[in-house]
């Protein structure tokens, strides 16, 4: 079949050269199942445009869309007529309708993939905003196609909107393995930390997030100060955001800007580095969503410690050397035990590039249109 991808999203999803993109991991596990894919990615910088051939059935088109805000709006003079079917990354996207009726005309399955529906800005006038234009604009559409969902509790949100749960089908979040360094186990450890700025006996605590109230680096840095005098732990943060200044002025103020490392971004191909050198990594957010980075953590046997949230309480189900935590004391207990063996470890990577693969999404994907198409829908 000839298929699409569409991300809309204008921010850092997918941000090119620094995400194991989910997309293009979608669309490698559709290609290898046989498809020609097609990638349409928004971008808000017009340098970035540009189309990207990844292999012979798969190709990224980076497109310069109009957008206010996040909320891109995809031209649909653009998209193949002869598609069967479009999956879009959709969440709260507001500007889906003229895709959703450009599908239909042209006998297109549409189906959003939907990791949230409703605004982070939780108790804001631009929360609100968002998400009233959400519920006149978007939802309408959900109501009417077939629906992907990311996890158990996006389906709870989707059915709490009024949408029957029997037209919601839950896919979650998986991994490219495509893209991981596979040969990091051979790498001189000592000398990844040394190249990082940290000794070999250092203790060294690990986090990837945007600095932003939502990823709570100030709690980040407090957990660090009740801990660092009991192991000889360092703090890795990568990540840039609207708190960075903030963050430098309360690490000087503690007065550990030796022991404290921000990196604003790090190419993606070099991420291995910073996950393999890394003791501990500590996931903060109690609204994440699903949590690449915590995979991408687990496959490199770094020991995750996250703050219980829908998507941690997935990818760390029944993983050994790991934990999900319902307080800041949690966290602080597990960096400062025993370290997990090598074993279990080395049992939770194997798992992950297991059982978290793009493979049942992708075959999803494809059962919603073969339906559609036998019922008529279309």
């Amino acid at each position: 079949m000839k298929l699409a991808i569409l991300v809309t999203l204008m921010k850092r999803f997918g941000a090119k050269g620094f995400y194991n993109s989910q997309e293009i991991g979608l669309g490698r596990a559709l290609a290898d199942m046989g498809h020609s894919v097609t990638i349409y990615k928004g971008v808000k910088d017009k340098s970035q445009v540009e189309t990207v051939q990844i292999s012979e059935n798969l190709t990224i088109h980076y497109l310069a869309m109009p957008c206010f805000v996040a909320h891109g709006y995809m031209p649909t003079k653009l998209l193949d007529p002869d598609l069967d079917g479009i999956l879009c990354f959709s969440d709260q996207q507001i500007f889906l309708r003229h895709v959703a009726d450009y599908c239909a005309r042209n006998q297109i399955v549409f189906v959003p993939y939907i990791g949230v529906a409703h605004s982070f800005y939780i108790n804001t006038l631009r929360g609100r905003i968002m998400d009233d234009l959400f519920k006149a604009l978007t939802l309408p559409i959900y109501k009417r196609l077939p629906l992907l969902a990311k996890t158990d509790s996006a389906k709870q949100e989707l059915e709490e909107l009024g949408i029957a749960g029997d037209r919601i089908t839950v896919s979650p979040v998986g991994i490219d393995v495509a893209v991981l360094n596979h040969d990091f186990l051979s790498a001189d450890r000592a000398a990844l930390r040394r190249e990082l700025g940290f000794e070999e006996d250092d203790v060294i605590l690990c986090n990837v997030s945007r600095l932003e109230d939502d990823k709570r680096p100030f709690d980040l840095l407090e957990i660090f100060m009740h801990v660092r005098g009991k192991k000889k732990f360092k703090l890795l943060i990568v990540g840039k955001g609207p708190l960075r200044e903030e963050m430098d002025r309360k690490i000087a103020a503690c007065g550990v800007q030796d022991e404290v490392k921000i990196l604003e971004s790090v190419p993606y191909q070099n991420m291995w580095k910073i996950y393999t050198a890394s003791d501990y990594y500590i996931n903060m957010s109690k609204r994440e969503i699903f949590g690449m980075a915590i995979m991408e953590a687990v496959y490199y046997r770094s020991s995750v410690a996250a703050a219980r949230a829908m998507g941690p309480s997935i990818t760390l189900k029944d993983m050994r050397g790991h934990t999900i935590c319902d307080s800041d004391a949690e966290i602080e207990a597990w960096i400062t035990g025993p370290y997990p063996s090598e074993e279990d470890l080395a049992w939770s990577a194997a798992r992950i590039e297991r059982d978290f693969s793009w493979r049942p999404t992708a075959e999803a994907f494809v059962r919603q249109i073969e339906e559609q198409k036998a019922q008529g829908s279309v």
